[in-house]
């Protein structure tokens, strides 16, 4: 009955977990560049009955000792794309981040594309992280700022004002799955011996932003499962504590 109780619990605490997870992708589902969560589950520990003074019908039967939650993992497949009308707006069209330098000055990366002009003329993101524009020489030209005059990024990066360019931006990819580190605000770090190299085959689309890929009849549906199989967990430790109260009973006469 121990072992029931224990894998009634290991489950419980694993639907849970899925139950966090996909809860944070269905309140981020309107997040711009927003990436989905996706967890499994993994058994944990089994053993065989095959044993002395161990009754068993099968020299195969096995017992488990639960479940547990996998690490969560983030989905990057591309989400819908959708037409802003704004100049600063901008979507990878493909693989790649954009590449954001934080106020410490540490360069972060993004699908999240929705920059503003601040008040400086540099193109930011709504938390002051600065899109990393290669310009011309190393500095945008002098007395020039991409607030004036007309402001075009074609589908390679290349950055215009008045026709003239004025820079590049480059789109980045991690070598590794496991390379880039969530930090919040879908800004990702880049983990310590992690690689990341140019995403030469995207494009940019100007004007326009990527929604987040989380699909909300997915996830509905991922949360009734979780929450059923949470439920069906805790009958099984219901069921185990009638079980002992009736042996306590018996006990007692």
């Amino acid at each position: 009955m121990y072992n029931i109780m224990h894998n009634s619990k290991t489950g419980m605490i694993a639907n849970q977990g899925k139950v966090d997870v996909v809860s944070n992708n269905i309140a981020n589902v309107q997040t711009t560049g927003y990436k989905k969560l996706e967890v499994g589950f993994l058994d944990l520990y089994t053993e065989t009955l095959d044993r002395n003074s161990y009754p068993n019908n099968s020299k195969d039967a096995i017992t488990g000792t639960g479940i547990k939650i996998s690490q969560a993992t983030r989905n990057m497949i591309q989400g819908p794309i959708r037409n802003t009308g704004i100049k600063t707006n901008l979507a990878i069209d493909g693989e790649g981040l954009f590449c954001v330098i934080r106020p410490d000055g540490t360069h972060n990366y993004t699908r999240n594309g929705e920059f503003n002009l601040d008040a400086g003329g540099r193109l930011v993101d709504d938390y002051g992280n600065i899109l990393d524009i290669t310009y011309n020489n190393g500095i945008l030209p002098q007395n020039a700022n991409l607030a004036n005059g007309d402001l075009i990024i074609n589908k390679v990066g290349e950055v215009f004002l008045d026709d003239e360019k004025v820079g590049k931006i480059e789109m980045y990819i991690p070598k590794g799955d496991n390379d880039l580190i969530p930090v919040g605000d879908s800004i990702f770090a880049l983990r310590e011996g992690g690689g990341i190299y140019l995403a030469e085959k995207s494009k940019i689309l100007q004007g326009h932003i990527e929604m987040s890929n989380v699909n909300m009849q997915n996830e509905m549906t991922d949360l009734i499962m979780a929450q059923r199989a949470f439920q069906f967990n805790s009958r099984g430790i219901k069921a185990i504590d009638e079980m002992w109260g009736m042996i306590n009973n018996l006990q007692g006469r």
